[in-house]
């Protein structure tokens, strides 16, 4: 298990005994401590004195994809399964995502995820209607790409290490990275085993990435999107899923609509408003061109959005609060 932190010191301890609790006995955590500067580095190295399976790196920060592709390099297990700091599991997590791997031969398996409240400790299900059981690979696929029943997120699944160093996967170091890697990581898979309980506590607080989106998250949702489009024309493959992936940007052009919007009321500057609407329905046509040339890694998005802000007021202005 390979789990990075960052200024966590608040929802640690609890992720770190959660794991520990696991039913399923035979692993090790590989706790990445990407350069924080609060007290998560001293809970962690206490913890790994207690208990064996628990080892701790030290790294200079470079965000959440460059502290998992770390672990990546470094684990030894058959299996991968990621954990933010900030969440928590069930104590059959494990158990329940390696038995459905090997009853099914499968090279992936998920499983459901509840949200979590940290003060006041409510969870409430994930609506999914996934069911238990076996699916197709490219039926999955489908449903991954589009968003709908499964989502891309890197915590609540289980992977074949194989996956990552049979095809050279890592994470992009972006916003977003999941949605530009779990496809490619599904793709390779030969099938996916579905566990329908929600196993995963994931933490909802301030600050998640959807809820402070600005220009550069929404640049990286847009690359996200141009990924998964340009790795299935890499790969000879878009023709079977375009209906998806097409979908799926679709998705995305009302989403960062609304996220466009809101940045401007937000900063109550509307100047470049118009300019970065313009720019979204861009960046949608680029995406959906049948022009579209594949490259051979994450590609950047040839159009620039501007952050909306007013400049700092000159000395003057500030001196008598104009």
């Amino acid at each position: 298990m390979i789990l990075p932190i960052y200024k966590v010191e608040k929802y640690l301890l609890r992720c770190l005994i959660s794991i520990q609790r696991q039913t399923f006995k035979d692993y090790e955590v590989l706790i990445i401590n990407d350069g924080s500067p609060d007290r998560s580095p001293l809970i962690a190295e206490k913890f790994c004195e207690q208990d064996s399976r628990f080892k701790l790196f030290h790294k200079e920060n470079g965000g959440l994809s460059d502290a998992r592709n770390y672990g990546i390099d470094r684990a030894n297990g058959e299996y991968i399964a990621f954990i933010d700091s900030d969440d928590h599991v069930h104590k059959d997590y494990l158990k329940t995502l390696y038995e459905a791997c090997v009853k099914n031969d499968a090279d992936m398996s998920y499983c459901k995820f509840m949200y979590s409240y940290f003060n006041t400790g409510l969870k409430l299900p994930r609506p999914s209607t996934a069911k238990q059981g076996v699916m197709a690979k490219e039926k999955a696929l489908n449903y991954l790409i589009r968003d709908n029943k499964f989502q891309s997120y890197a915590w609540n699944k289980l992977y074949k290490t194989r996956l990552f160093r049979d095809y050279n996967i890592r994470y992009p170091y972006m916003y977003f990275e999941d949605l530009a890697t779990s496809s490619r990581l599904l793709h390779n898979a030969n099938k996916l085993a579905v566990c329908s309980k929600h196993l995963y506590y994931y933490e909802k607080r301030f600050g998640s990435i959807v809820g402070t989106m600005n220009m550069e998250k929404i640049t990286d949702y847009w690359r996200s999107a141009l990924a998964q489009r340009n790795y299935f024309e890499y790969v000879g493959e878009f023709e079977k899923y375009k209906p998806s992936i097409m979908k799926f940007a679709k998705k995305v052009r009302s989403i960062n609509v609304y996220s466009i919007i809101r940045q401007h009321v937000l900063n109550f500057d509307f100047r470049k408003m118009r300019y970065n609407l313009d720019t979204n329905d861009d960046i949608y046509r680029y995406i959906t061109s049948d022009e579209y040339v594949a490259k051979g890694s994450v590609p950047e998005i040839p159009y620039k959005l501007i952050q909306p802000g007013r400049k700092d007021r000159t000395s003057k202005e500030k001196k008598y609060k104009i």
